[in-house]
C-alpha cells in the first residue's frame, strides 16, 4: 500500500506541476504532454502493483491454507476482503489519473 500511496503523491504533484507550467507557459507542449502521459502510466501502474501485491498475498495464503487443512469460509471471505484493498486502492488512482490525463490533454489540445 505505501507504494501506491507514493504514486498517489506523485500523480498529485505532477497535476499541480502541470497547471502551473501551462498557466504561465512556461515549458512547451510536448514536455507538458509527456508529462500528462507519465501521469497516466503511475496511475495505471498502481493498479497493475495493487494486483501484483493481491496475487502474492494470496499466494501465501492459500500455501497457509494447504498446510494447515481446513479453514473456515468466513476467514477465507475476510482474507480475499483485505486482499482486495490493495487493487482498488490502485483502481482509483487509475481512474482518478485517466480523468485529469482526458482533461489535461483537453487543455493541450485547445
Amino acid at each position: 500500500m505505501i507504494p501506491i500511496f507514493i504514486m498517489w503523491i506523485v500523480v498529485i504533484i505532477l497535476a499541480v506541476r502541470f497547471l502551473i507550467q501551462f498557466k504561465k507557459g512556461k515549458n512547451s507542449m510536448k514536455q507538458l504532454t509527456r508529462q500528462n502521459e507519465v501521469m497516466l502510466f503511475i496511475g495505471s501502474f498502481a493498479f497493475l502493483f495493487g494486483v501484483l501485491g493481491q496475487i502474492i498475498g494470496l499466494f501465501g495464503a492459500f500455501e497457509v491454507i494447504q498446510n494447515v487443512g481446513e479453514i473456515s469460509p468466513a476467514l477465507i471471505a475476510g482474507g480475499l476482503k483485505v486482499s482486495s484493498i490493495a487493487p482498488i486502492y490502485g483502481l482509483v488512482l487509475f481512474l482518478v489519473s485517466g480523468v485529469i490525463w482526458f482533461v489535461f490533454r483537453s487543455m493541450i489540445n485547445a
